[in-house]
């Protein structure tokens, strides 16, 4: 009697080979296609979330700058893809927030006059471009995440989207806000953003061409002024350490200035001196007080440091609810021969003979104004010191 070969064990071991085919193509086709798509979705949604911190960083910087009290902000540098059982993950989106190398602004009159140390507060001229660049495994589209002259956007090499409005220019007034300070973090993990405020200078100028530090285009530009300035006013060049941004402002200007750093002061603080009114001063000269008689407001400064000297000012600004304002001021030590006449809202005049103001003691400057100044009123005067900086009173009368 004849046996016939039972076939049915290799039947078994060819239904598992074939099986274990099938699931080591299910897992290539999932680690090589649904890996990848869901850590994009991931990627992605981290960037839609960074896009949102960027707007927030540009928020806390232009509100500090507007009420000197420091900001707070947070960028998410990184997430964390899901965890998976047997596919593998690639290492976790991280980032960089960082500012780049500092700029130079420059604010000239259109006769080609430089304006900028008048205008620009604290001796700080230059400004740095603030940039979140991701690293992404998956979504090769994200672009970088930049904020410059009051805008934030997102850029892709060949085009922008802004993610904010402007605030550069309002009407006739430039607002013009460096950003000085040095700040890189790199990672996964989510930073603080500390903007600070430094001291802030409001001056009116006529006919004036600003140079800015950009990334944008001049296309952009138009586009992002458009309502503002003629877009024969704007232009965008190239120079020696990237894109210069020129606006040609004819007529009247207002100029506010001030610098915001990123998680430190730049230059002189703006709070602090007197009952928390006047900025801190170079030269530890202090406003002490201020009395007023007729037309003269008496200024008390306290120098705790050695004998220095107010070589030339000006006055910002004056505010008064009243009419009939005053329009400039004779400026002396008190007892002392008048030094300079300052115009309310003009350029630096220098003093002749100088501002004494002696070491370990207190000295009284008065300012006689054309017209006597009203109790409720207050205004800004800027000093400089024969050592070239700068110093910022916040009078109240």
């Amino acid at each position: 009697m004849d046996f016939g070969v039972d076939e049915r064990a290799q039947s078994v071991l060819v239904g598992a080979i074939l099986l274990f085919a099938i699931l080591i193509t299910a897992f290539s086709t999932y680690q090589a296609f649904v890996v990848p798509n869901q850590n994009a979705e991931v990627e992605f949604n981290h960037n839609q979330r960074v896009q949102n911190d960027m707007v927030g960083v540009r928020n806390e910087l232009l509100s500090t700058y507007t009420t000197g009290q420091d900001g707070y902000a947070e960028i998410e540098l990184g997430t964390q893809f899901p965890p998976r059982l047997l596919a593998i993950n690639p290492p976790p989106p991280s980032g960089t927030f960082q500012t780049d190398q500092p700029r130079p602004i420059v604010v000239e009159t259109q006769s080609g006059t430089d304006i900028t140390d008048d205008v620009l507060p604290g001796g700080i001229t230059e400004s740095r471009i603030v940039s979140y660049d991701p690293t992404y495994s998956e979504y090769n589209s994200a672009g970088v995440l930049r904020y410059e002259n009051s805008v934030a956007y997102h850029d892709f090499g060949d085009s922008s989207v802004q993610l904010t409005g402007q605030r550069l220019i309002q009407g006739n007034t430039i607002q013009i806000v460096p950003v000085p300070t040095e700040f890189d973090e790199s990672g996964s993990r989510a930073v603080a953003i500390e903007p600070q405020a430094g001291l802030t200078d409001r001056t009116t100028r006529e006919d004036i061409v600003v140079t800015l530090p950009t990334e944008l285009s001049e296309s952009e530009w138009e586009e992002i002024l458009s309502g503002e300035l003629d877009p024969a006013d704007i232009s965008v060049t190239e120079g020696a350490q990237g894109r210069n941004l020129t606006l040609t402002l004819d007529d009247e200007w207002a100029i506010d200035a001030g610098p915001v750093g990123l998680g430190s002061t730049p230059g002189s603080p703006r709070s602090g001196g007197v009952n928390e009114i006047n900025p801190a001063a170079p030269g530890n000269i202090r406003l002490e007080s201020e009395t007023v008689s007729g037309s003269t407001a008496t200024l008390t400064f306290n120098n705790t440091a050695g004998t220095n000297n107010f070589t030339r000012g000006r006055i910002n600004f004056y505010d008064s609810p009243g009419q009939n304002q005053p329009t400039e001021a004779t400026v002396r030590v008190a007892g002392e021969p008048d030094s300079a006449t300052l115009l309310i809202g003009g350029q630096y005049e220098e003093f002749d003979p100088d501002l004494s103001i002696e070491g370990e003691t207190t000295t009284d400057v008065e300012m006689e104004f054309d017209r006597n100044p009203s109790n409720n009123g207050w205004f800004v005067v800027t000093f400089q010191l024969e050592t070239g900086e700068s110093a910022v009173y916040f009078v109240g009368l």
